[in-house]
């Protein structure tokens, strides 16, 4: 049985022999003696700071307040330019990003304190990350337990941004006037919450002016999204049925979108489903 020895003598601790040496300051795990983290928080750290020019990318998309999460849904709305307000808190983010990366690559490589003297100055976010990502002495940080956790809370902060549930789909936007945000719910959801003016909204009556605004400005999408569309607004309508009027002569396409697939206009599949014979 490996049992811990008794040691009655207190533990000696000098420069050359630290009394937390070959302890991991994340996890409390084994390291080598000269680190300060073990391999496995040493890769979820390098890993946050390798992807996250990736996730800055995705989170400057997110400072158009028209962003969303529907992918091609027929609720995207695409704005030649972004309405105000855009996403405060996505700008506050960004900000507190660029914080912890300038921190993190001035704890690494010690800048001067005067870089007008020697023509240093702070480089791109970027190249810091890059840096960061590729500096040996990451792991050899005293205080890199403080480090690992707030990188940890900056990187679900992000994710919780740029990587929303697949449950989560575009509905239209946000009725108030002045806002215009576009809005996204979970599937199912009755009501929503405007992240920015605070209104809340039945899920229907944002889908009914999204429809309305479709109507009005002749969008035109495919078969599928005009069924989901008017079926999510209360009408009956699918898209074998607007396949069939089609070839009836009751519709004609619009167009095609990239792949080659007929688009129709959505105001008129919405007349040949309010004429009681197409019904």
């Amino acid at each position: 049985m490996n049992e811990p020895a008794n040691e009655s003598q207190p533990t000696q601790t000098n420069q050359n022999n630290p009394a937390l040496a070959g302890m991991c300051q994340v996890c409390g795990g084994e390291c080598r003696i000269q680190a300060t983290m073990c391999d496995k928080c040493e890769n979820t750290l390098r890993g946050w700071i390798h992807d996250y020019p990736i996730w800055i990318h995705a989170l400057r998309e997110f400072l158009d307040s028209t962003a969303h999460y529907g992918g091609h849904q027929p609720g995207r709305v695409n704005l030649p330019s972004a309405p105000t307000p855009i996403r405060l808190s996505v700008v506050d983010h960004l900000q507190e990003i660029e914080d912890a990366v300038t921190a993190l690559w001035c704890r690494l490589y010690a800048p001067p304190a005067m870089p007008w003297a020697t023509s240093i100055a702070v480089p791109p976010i970027v190249d810091m990350l890059k840096a960061c990502w590729s500096c040996q002495r990451l792991n050899r940080l005293p205080d890199i337990g403080l480090i690992w956790h707030d990188w940890q809370r900056l990187a679900r902060k992000t994710l919780a941004i740029i990587d929303v549930p697949p449950s989560r789909h575009g509905i239209g936007r946000c009725l108030n006037p002045l806002c215009g945000v576009e809005l996204s719910a979970e599937v199912g959801a009755v009501s929503v919450d405007c992240p920015v003016c605070g209104n809340t909204y039945r899920v229907v009556d944002v889908r009914l002016g999204f429809l309305r605004e479709c109507i009005e400005s002749g969008r035109a999408f495919t078969a599928g999204e005009c069924a989901e569309l008017l079926r999510e607004c209360g009408f009956q309508c699918n898209a074998n049925t607007i396949r069939s009027w089609r070839k009836r002569g009751r519709l004609q396409p619009a167009g095609e979108n990239e792949k080659g697939r007929p688009l129709y206009r959505l105001s008129d599949v919405h007349r040949q489903v309010l004429r009681r014979d197409s019904i």
